[in-house]
């Protein structure tokens, strides 16, 4: 029997608990990083991978940045811009809004963040291992933000013993890449693993350039386009039949207001509609985007907002 004393955990046995939840492998990690800089209205991101993540990951955008006064307590835990009262849980707007990313990070990795906003002379530059600030100063930066995680689950090396070979975790960071510049065709994204680009979009908000980027010219071209709307709900988007389908559900793409999402009851309406132009035990692939009015949408009710 347990004759311990019941007591507050420490901050750092916290911290990793708390990373536990958030991030579980480098694809959330990118994930995290890229939704804080979408929702700083960057216009253009790059990923760049080491070792599928595992040794370093690299994120810059150029959206608005972190104000210096502000840096140090974008490392706290619960500590974000994105919301403020509890009613604004109902009408959701930007992809993250729990304020862990950062300080969940940063408990399990080396981070180096320098951001810069566009009214300040100098950037700043926060050095964070195991979730305390080692370094802290003004440095040269363009506008906006580059982060640097290395050595991801250095000091968690139980978590590092599940992750999977570097291959089959970047190839799961390309997999979110892709949703991403199918999501938003008005953000230039550009994605690299090991020096060599695996993604490019152009940003110039047309879907049919962000399905070149991700499919190729020939798929581009082929896939067919879909409109309609019902109850309130705007659909629009690219379906590809007959020689473009798979052998999985894997490259069917379904975002509402812009964030991905997977569900069932949808991939099956989609495989109804497309009965006849596509073989049996194939699936058809999209890139569907549903519009409907932010309080409809609970995307808090699964842990990954999917």
């Amino acid at each position: 029997m347990n004759s311990r004393p019941i007591q507050k955990l420490p901050m750092d046995v916290i911290g990793k608990i708390a990373a536990g939840e958030v991030v579980e492998r480098p694809a959330a990690v990118v994930k995290e990083l890229v939704e804080n800089a979408i929702d700083a209205d960057a216009t253009a991101v790059t990923v760049e991978l080491t070792d599928g993540g595992i040794t370093s990951i690299h994120v810059s955008d150029n959206g608005t940045g972190i104000p210096a006064g502000q840096m140090k307590m974008a490392f706290e835990r619960h500590a974000t811009s994105k919301l403020l009262t509890a009613e604004e849980l109902f009408s959701v707007h930007t992809l993250g809004f729990r304020g862990e990313a950062l300080a969940s990070i940063a408990a399990v990795s080396r981070v180096v963040c320098t951001s810069k906003t566009a009214d300040a002379e100098y950037g700043m530059k926060a050095q964070v291992e195991a979730g305390r600030f080692v370094d802290f100063r003004e440095a040269a930066s363009p506008v906006g933000t580059t982060i640097l995680v290395k050595d991801l689950f250095y000091n968690a090396p139980v978590r590092l013993k599940f992750l999977k070979k570097p291959a089959s975790e970047a190839a799961l960071v390309s997999d979110y890449l892709m949703r991403l510049i199918l999501s938003r065709p008005d953000i230039a994204f550009r994605f690299a693993s090991q020096g060599k680009t695996v993604y490019r979009s152009t940003g110039d908000g047309k879907l049919e350039t962000a399905i070149y980027a991700v499919y190729g010219k020939e798929a581009a071209q082929a896939m067919r386009r879909v409109s309609g709307n019902f109850g309130g709900v705007l659909l629009n988007g690219f379906v590809g039949v007959q020689d473009l389908s798979r052998g999985n559900r894997q490259q069917q793409s379904f975002f509402i207001n812009g964030r991905y999402f997977r569900d069932d009851q949808i991939s099956r309406a989609l495989e109804g509609g497309t009965e006849g132009y596509v073989m049996i035990g194939r699936y058809p692939i999209c890139a569907m985007n549903l519009t409907m009015p932010y309080e409809q949408v609970d995307v808090n009710v699964h842990p990954n907002k999917l």
